[in-house]
């Protein structure tokens, strides 16, 4: 394996020199830091980033914690951050907790141990004073801050509120919401908020409310909540959910009970993720700004790591896309 001295000899130089180049330390001509590139070309030469990192005290790793890859919205959220990470010549080390807060934690510490330059936390995390005072620059998604920490949230209330009015103007009368844990998850009480309110100002009564449990968004199956939705709520003629797996299994369930969509009950889904578009009836759902979303939190973690100071609690428009379950 090529060493810092195999490289320093190939290009003619000292090892002072390629080091100090690698790590930012000097500013060298054109042409010797063409010799030192060509030589790390030819010799096959790997820059060690944690030995970097210790070097400069940071690194150009940023950490990225997500509650799971299995819903659409977190795997495109992941992917639009990679994308946003890699443009800015930096790398990605992804953190998917699973709602495990032990597991969390040991994440928090291996991130602060590889001196990353910032931390990106889209999950809902029980650490996040620990995390917030590391030293780190860290960033929230949907998540508002109250610590003064840089954040971005999409405009939840406006979602639900965009839904409601959508299906009250298409006629539905008794509206149910179908969430995760609304009381704890201050976005889906949000979500909530607005849907409640664009049924008050339709003169509909208060949509209700039903909740899946923790294992159902692991699982990604929604049958025994759904199922316990028709047996409680057989007048519902109108459903918002938050999400698009939520939705598409509303809908199978529909199918699977000739219960016609839209004609009988109609759906609005949540995240505008790809699998809305592709379902069988394509889904209407509540477009989130996703691709924004991710280039603003990369772009805000290496501002602050650079000393920058970046807005708290920045929000993002929602809109809502119609399509055949409605």
């Amino acid at each position: 394996m090529p060493t810092l001295r195999d490289v320093a000899e190939r290009a003619g130089v000292t090892i002072t020199t390629v080091s100090r180049m690698l790590n930012g330390r000097v500013n060298v001509s054109d042409k010797t830091r063409g010799r030192i590139e060509e030589a790390m070309r030819e010799l096959g030469y790997h820059p060690n980033e944690m030995a970097r990192a210790l070097a400069k005290k940071s690194s150009n790793l940023i950490g990225l914690l997500v509650p799971s890859v299995k819903q659409y919205f977190f795997a495109e959220l992941i992917q639009e951050v990679e994308n946003a990470v890699a443009a800015r010549g930096c790398q990605l080390l992804l953190c998917v907790s699973d709602q495990d807060f032990g597991k969390e934690r040991a994440y928090y510490q291996m991130l602060l141990g590889d001196r990353v330059r910032g931390i990106i936390v889209a999950s809902y995390s029980q650490h996040f004073d620990q995390i917030a005072h590391s030293g780190a620059p860290v960033f929230y998604i949907e998540r508002r801050s109250g610590d003064g920490t840089p954040s971005a949230v999409m405009d939840s209330f406006q979602g639900g509120r965009l839904a409601g009015e959508h299906l009250a103007g298409k006629g539905c009368r008794n509206l149910l919401y179908l969430s995760g844990n609304a009381a704890k998850n201050s976005v889906s009480k949000e979500r909530y908020d607005g849907f409640c309110a664009a049924a008050k100002a339709a003169g509909l009564e208060k949509p209700a409310l039903a909740e899946a449990q923790w294992q159902e968004f692991v699982s990604l199956d929604y049958t025994d909540t759904i199922r316990r939705i028709f047996e409680q709520f057989p007048e519902t003629d109108g459903i918002l959910t938050s999400n698009d797996l939520m939705a598409a299994t509303v809908l199978r369930w529909c199918v699977g009970n000739r219960i016609p969509v839209p004609e009988k009950l109609k759906i609005v889904g949540y995240d505008d993720t790809a699998f809305a578009s592709l379902c069988p009836v394509p889904l209407t759902t509540i477009h989130q700004p996703i691709t924004e979303i991710a280039r603003y939190a990369v772009d805000s973690v290496i501002r602050r790591s650079e000393g920058e100071t970046v807005p708290v609690n920045t929000v993002f428009p929602v809109r809502l896309v119609e399509r055949e379950t409605t």
